[in-house]
């Protein structure tokens, strides 16, 4: 939600900003690749963070700064004000930590590739939270104005609403990561943890019978033992030295790096100028559409209007992850759907500008309905499309690089990595297709920012035939010293058929 909620009501903002019309999009994708030049600065450091101090204490730490940063650019009164603002919000990488909370929670692959989709699941949901509340929220006393009175706090304040409501929320999932979340981290899951002490009390008290935790732990424990050793794969016992990096960028694991940030810099970037696009004032009568190329102007849409089409793009995403998914990579693995959603994506992006030659700008005698309906019939099934894909395509992207790891203990580091990769595409690319765009409304080529996401999306094809569908990696802990693992595996060799415990120093 941090991270989307400004898309809707950012051109307003500048526009507040005295930012001249033409000079926008610029504006609008550097502000937006602030958040991901802070995460690419530091998702691997805060992979490694968590490997020496806890996923818990990593993740709290990451709240209140995001919290923080949320409320500084609510309450921003210039472009470097919002710029630090996003930095701010960039600078802790949780999602690299909840990646790793999750896939050592759930050590059994089969049963990892639904819980890693929940992931995805919780990212689309927030994506699409966020663009609606920045829609619905902002300038509140100009929509509201019965609740919220004219020269009052929020319309001295236009953006705060939606931050604030935010950053209440991140307060929240603080408390609740304090009172309810277990540490995974192997080295630290025997410290004495007063916030799950106090959680369990909770518990206890709302529910009429609860184990203690003693048995809770051991039962735990029984489950992770019985779920690895029960499989007929190669299992091996290894120390908790820390991986290599060698260990932990194989070939494989890099390749499904890559993909995965293409991925997220073409929808996130696509995200932004779908919202540009709608938020671009009609196009003048002195200018008119020149196809192929010149299709200049959007649809005037106000923020509210922007949030809703993307609250109904989110309320789309959730039948899809929670019925679609599952189904269909246990039919035909994530590989070949990643293959699918790569066809189909730049064939999106390139007709996107076109549905604009199909728009009539609204008449005094109401003109230009029937050519209307035919557009907006259009628009629903490219965002319908675009959320399939979306779904689709990063979770297989997600699952494919968990599953690319040698180990759990390579995994922090890994997704750190893979964090940071994506934050430089989630950065240059807003930046570069924003720009892009305010050139394209200047000039006669305005179809030049979607024909540039169109080559990116295409480009993944260069690394999906490298991909390898695999069983990943299975690790837990036995005792409190050793590591039992396999090494990832295509699923098509199974990796062997006898379990073996083999020693390593």
């Amino acid at each position: 939600m941090a991270l989307s909620s400004i898309f809707p009501y950012l051109p307003s903002m500048l526009r507040g900003f005295r930012v001249p019309e033409a000079d926008i999009g610029s504006w609008a994708g550097i502000i937006s690749a602030s958040i991901a030049v802070a995460q690419f600065l530091t998702a691997v450091a805060w992979g490694r963070l968590s490997d020496r101090i806890g996923r818990k204490p990593s993740l709290l730490v990451g709240l209140f700064i995001t919290m923080t940063g949320v409320l500084l650019f609510g309450f921003s009164t210039s472009i470097p004000m919002a710029i630090i603002a996003r930095l701010c919000v960039g600078v802790p990488a949780n999602v690299v930590i909840l990646r790793t909370v999750v896939a050592e929670l759930v050590p059994d692959p089969d049963m990892r590739v639904e819980a890693l989709s929940f992931l995805p699941l919780a990212w689309n949901i927030g994506l699409i939270s966020g663009v609606t509340l920045g829609g619905i929220l902002s300038e509140p006393a100009q929509k509201y104005p019965s609740i919220f009175v004219k020269d009052g706090f929020f319309d001295r304040n236009p953006w705060a609403l939606p931050n604030i409501l935010i950053a209440a929320m991140a307060l929240a999932g603080a408390v609740l990561t304090v009172l309810f979340l277990d540490e995974t981290l192997a080295d630290h899951k025997d410290r004495y943890d007063p916030g799950r002490e106090l959680g369990e009390k909770l518990e206890s008290f709302f529910k009429s019978s609860r184990s203690n935790t003693k048995s809770r732990k051991s039962a735990r424990a029984r489950l992770y033992l019985d779920t690895m050793v029960s499989d007929e794969e190669t299992i091996r016992v290894v120390s908790n030295t820390p991986p290599s990096w060698s260990q932990i960028l194989t070939p494989q694991s890099v390749c499904t790096v890559i993909l995965f940030s293409i991925s997220i810099m073409h929808r996130v970037t696509a995200e932004q100028l779908i919202s540009l696009f709608f938020a671009t004032h009609l196009r003048a009568k002195l200018d008119p559409i020149r196809l192929p190329f010149h299709i200049p102007g959007g649809f005037g849409m106000n923020s509210f209007q922007i949030g809703l089409i993307f609250a109904m793009c989110g309320i789309t995403e959730i039948p899809i992850q929670l019925f679609v998914y599952a189904p269909l990579v246990r039919r035909y693995g994530n590989r070949k759907l990643l293959m699918v959603t790569a066809m189909v994506d730049p064939v999106l992006y390139f007709g996107i500008p076109y549905l604009l030659a199909l728009y009539t700008p609204p008449s005094a005698d109401g003109g230009g309905g029937s050519n209307n309906l035919i557009c907006y019939s259009f628009w629903c099934l490219l965002l319908f499309v675009i959320s399939l894909n979306t779904v689709l395509g990063l979770n297989s992207c997600l699952v494919l690089v968990t599953n690319s790891a040698s180990s759990v203990r390579a995994l922090a580091t890994l997704n750190g990595f893979a964090q940071s990769l994506a934050s430089v595409g989630v950065g240059f690319g807003p930046g570069l297709f924003g720009s892009l765009y305010s050139v394209g409304q200047k000039g006669e080529w305005t179809t030049i920012p979607w024909v540039g996401l169109t080559v990116v999306a295409a480009a993944m094809w260069i690394w999906i035939p490298q991909v390898e569908e695999r069983v990943s990696f299975k690790e837990t802990i036995v005792g409190d010293t050793a590591d039992i693992r396999d090494i990832g595996c295509r699923t098509e060799d199974r990796c062997g058929s006898t379990p073996q415990l083999v020693a390593q120093s």
